[in-house]
């Protein structure tokens, strides 16, 4: 091999070396930014607690809560099925109003339970709402949503329920169509247009227990707070 054709090979080989070099700091550059940036991304999406949690206890008895079932809701439904069957006329009768998300709530999956209320609940539930943004505009927190984990159920699906959680009447109120939950363990608050995500801030869950006993004052429902299934099992009265 002539002494120019080895510069030439030496110099190929070297600036291959050099290019190969290149791209691993620049990859390993574009890794040192990634982490914070996915850090930082994670930790909005899944924030952690900020404050310890602490919610007013209600203790309004379940002979209370069924006198106003009873008096305003519909008639309970033996099995699931039943009430498949009948819930559309329920609903063009106008004695049951389909629950899904809201301005104010996200409903979760339900397990034990139907997304239907009585209207004058479904129009507590909106209340709830109304003045538990209003108090998180006077504190300047930004806009949040409640969670509800059960609404109306059937004699079926609250057997299913009381195998598992013994705490949960064989006559409840959330058989007639005019009792749900609301979870108070989360809110929820948007972090992108199309994604909510779950936040345990305890001043804004605060101002939510806030609100409820406000509207329990006012003879608007009656509430527990449920500390086992971590939930306010309300109600309406009118």
């Amino acid at each position: 091999m002539t002494r120019r054709k080895f510069n030439y090979v030496r110099r190929r080989k070297t600036g291959k070396i050099k290019r190969k070099t290149a791209v691993w700091i620049a990859l390993l550059a574009g890794i040192l930014v990634l982490i914070p940036a996915i850090y930082k991304i994670n930790s909005y999406l899944h924030p952690r607690a900020t404050g310890t949690v602490r919610v007013d206890r209600y203790r309004d008895l379940n002979q209370t809560h069924l006198k106003h079932a009873k008096s305003k809701g519909i008639a309970p439904f033996k099995s699931d099925r039943a009430f498949r069957e009948e819930k559309g006329k329920l609903v063009d009768d106008d004695k049951l109003v389909r629950i899904s998300d809201s301005r104010y709530y996200v409903v979760n999956k339900l397990d034990h339970s139907h997304p239907y209320l009585a209207p004058h609940a479904a129009e507590l539930l909106s209340l709830i709402g109304k003045r538990f943004q209003q108090k998180l505009d006077e504190k300047g927190k930004g806009k949040y949503y409640f969670r509800i984990s059960s609404l109306l159920r059937t004699l079926e699906s609250q057997k299913r329920l009381s195998r598992s959680n013994f705490n949960a009447s064989s006559n409840s109120a959330h058989l007639y169509g005019t009792t749900f939950d609301i979870t108070y363990k989360t809110v929820m608050k948007r972090r992108f247009p199309w994604k909510k995500v779950e936040v345990a801030d305890a001043e804004a869950i605060k101002l939510l227990s806030q609100t409820i006993g406000e509207l329990r004052r006012e003879g608007r429902l009656v509430v527990v707070t449920e500390y086992k299934e971590s939930c306010f099992h309300i109600t309406a009265v009118k």
